[in-house]
């Protein structure tokens, strides 16, 4: 038997096997560290990655966040800002720059006092506060821009909360300074509009596609006889009825209004019977005028008004008319047909005169001649005056001397004029034509008149027609001015407007020392207007008087048949007839010829002139 200690192998195979353990535990124990760590490393790895995305995640919708707000703040078309609680900008986009003209640097740190009008300063102090204590407000108000000119604004106050307290105040602001001005010049269109609706005497309302009144003036109202709350927004036809002139009532659609409303066309009628509230009609005129919004019927307006009174009007104007013609012919054919036998009665107490008779017989031979030139004169104005008041009588356009014209006027008077001592004369200012285109017997008219009422009423002095040339206002033409002056009782200022009314005479006692009708004047008035021209007086009582007319000439026409000697200055007087001496002012060598207006084409069939009165 072979025996082998092998405890040392035995010992040395299990320290081998152990150490071959060991090293694998060793080896676990590594391998289990090392897959600690990895694991420790992969989770910190994967812990921080996620804790990055968290973070980028965060400053996007940070960022985001910031965009919006400064996308809020910055482009927003209003002013935004913001303020600490004492009312200092922090801060502020470029909107409130163009707002107060004040830059960012001027404005941060600024307080808002400066920049609103000092109406407005309690009212904003009254919101701003209010908004710091944590309301929101919303207000109007007015800034003072940096250049001086005023904005108006509209103001939004909102308080800025952190932690459940207010630290200061957002504003929003914007400028409504065209909307106030337009809807100030809306407020002043309406209420013109209001004031002429409510100006006018001719009745207005309107009426909508319904039917009903939209609006209706004080006048419409008055002529209806309705109050305002009774006709507004009700039907039209529950308040204005319309009948025919016959008093037929009309069916409500057969009414001639009612077809133009509804029909959208412009209507009028002249003779419409319409009524009122307490059922008594009236005669109306009225204007259906369709309204139109881009093409779209939206209603119409009736203009109407009452017309009663003035068909009335002119019914009496009418008869007044006639009555009036009738008179003017009247007078007319009485003044020929009493003319005609007079003139035969004047004729024969001429040839009654050349008779031989004894003292007692002229003398009542005279006193019926005088009578009888008395009878025919006043016959004569009556004649020119129904004449003119009935347009018949003619201005006729022909070439006139104005050297003759004044010759015959003062042959005509000269001796009357010597008879009372009186010196008679006339004159030309140097540039006046002696030729110009008018009516001559006209013109002779009128100074025939002047110059008898002058004599008429000079006892003493002189009576004396002067012709002078005044430019007018149009420099094309020039004006003619006739005077006819006297130192006699001349007339008070105070009667003096009353001159040229048909009839009239200063004082009874007048009429009975100098005779005459009141129609001379008138009469003279109304052919001067005929020929274009005016007249009036200069007058002092007790110094004598001067009654002029002026007619408008043109000096650029005309008259080719005047080749002879115009004289520029001619005086005539009663010393030189008393003197047996006729002597004339050497002549100037001229073609001045002058055209007067044309007046209406009316008849002249009166040759002899009519002599004017005592006015």
């Amino acid at each position: 038997m072979y025996a082998e200690d092998i405890t040392n192998r035995k010992i040395a195979d299990q320290q081998t096997v152990d150490h071959q353990d060991q090293q694998q535990m060793e080896e676990q124990i590594l391998q289990s560290e090392r897959y600690y760590r990895l694991m420790s490393e992969n989770s910190l790895d994967l812990i921080s990655r996620h804790a990055v995305e968290e973070r980028k995640q965060f400053e996007f919708k940070l960022q985001e966040n910031e965009q919006r707000y400064k996308s809020l703040f910055e482009y927003n078309p209003s002013a935004v800002y913001s303020m600490n609680l004492q009312g200092d900008y922090l801060t502020a986009n470029a909107n409130l720059e163009k707002l107060t003209g004040y830059s960012l640097d001027e404005l941060i740190g600024m307080y808002f006092g400066p920049v609103v009008h000092e109406k407005d300063m309690e009212k904003t102090l009254y919101h701003f506060n209010l908004a710091a204590k944590g309301y929101p407000q919303s207000y109007e108000l007015t800034l003072i821009h940096k250049e001086g000119h005023f904005v108006e604004i509209n103001t939004t106050n909102i308080p800025i909360i952190v932690d459940d307290r207010v630290v200061g105040v957002y504003g929003i602001s914007r400028d409504i300074t065209e909307r106030i001005r337009y809807t100030e010049q809306i407020e002043k269109l309406s209420n013109e509009y209001t004031l002429i609706l409510n100006a006018v005497s001719e009745g207005i309302f309107g009426l909508d596609m319904e039917e009903k009144v939209t609006f209706i003036n004080p006048a419409g109202l008055q002529m209806l006889g309705y109050e305002h709350d009774e006709i507004m927004g009700h039907s039209y036809l529950d308040h204005i009825q319309q009948t025919a002139l016959d008093g037929i009532h009309y069916r409500p659609e057969e009414s001639p209004l009612m077809t133009a409303i509804r029909s959208g066309v412009s209507f009028q009628s002249k003779d419409a019977v319409l009524w009122r509230k307490d059922g008594t009609s009236f005669l109306a005129e009225y204007q259906v005028t369709p309204l139109f919004d881009k093409g779209e019927p939206k209603g119409v307006v009736v203009v109407f008004r009452d017309i009663t009174d003035e068909k009335e009007i002119i019914r009496a104007k009418e008869s007044a008319e006639k009555a009036d013609q009738a008179k003017s012919e009247f007078l007319a054919v009485m003044s020929h047909e009493i003319r005609t036998p007079m003139n035969g009665i004047v004729g024969m107490t001429d040839l009654l005169a050349e008779t031989e008779l004894d003292e007692e017989q002229r003398g009542y031979t005279d006193i019926i001649k005088e009578s009888s030139s008395s009878l025919l004169y006043i016959l004569n104005e009556i004649l020119d005056y129904s004449k003119i008041e009935a347009g018949k009588m003619m201005i006729v356009h022909e070439p006139v001397r104005l050297q003759e014209v004044l010759d015959s006027v003062t042959d005509l008077f000269m001796a009357k004029a010597l008879e009372q001592n009186i010196e008679l004369s006339y004159s030309m200012a140097a540039g006046v034509p002696t030729l110009i285109m008018g009516d001559a017997g006209r013109l002779r008219q009128v100074l025939v008149n002047l110059v008898s009422n002058a004599i008429k009423f000079t006892d003493r002095g002189s009576v004396c027609i002067y012709v002078e040339q005044k430019m007018s206002v149009d420099p094309k033409k020039s004006t003619l001015k006739f005077n006819v002056r006297d130192t006699g009782i001349g007339i008070p200022l105070e009667n003096q407007h009353q001159l040229f009314q048909s009839f009239y005479q200063l004082h009874s006692s007048f009429n009975r020392k100098y005779g005459g009708t009141g129609l001379g004047l008138a009469i003279c008035k109304k052919l001067v207007e005929l020929m274009g021209g005016a007249i009036a007086v200069e007058s002092s009582e007790g110094e004598g008087a001067n009654f002029y007319f002026t007619l408008q000439i043109n000096p650029e026409s005309g008259y080719e048949g005047d080749e002879e000697v115009v004289a520029q200055s001619e005086w005539k007087s009663t010393q030189e007839i008393e003197s047996g001496s006729d002597s004339d002012v050497p002549m100037d060598i001229g073609a001045n010829v002058i055209l007067l207006p044309e007046g209406p084409a009316l008849s002249a069939s009166n040759p002899e002139p009519s002599r004017g009165d005592p006015s």
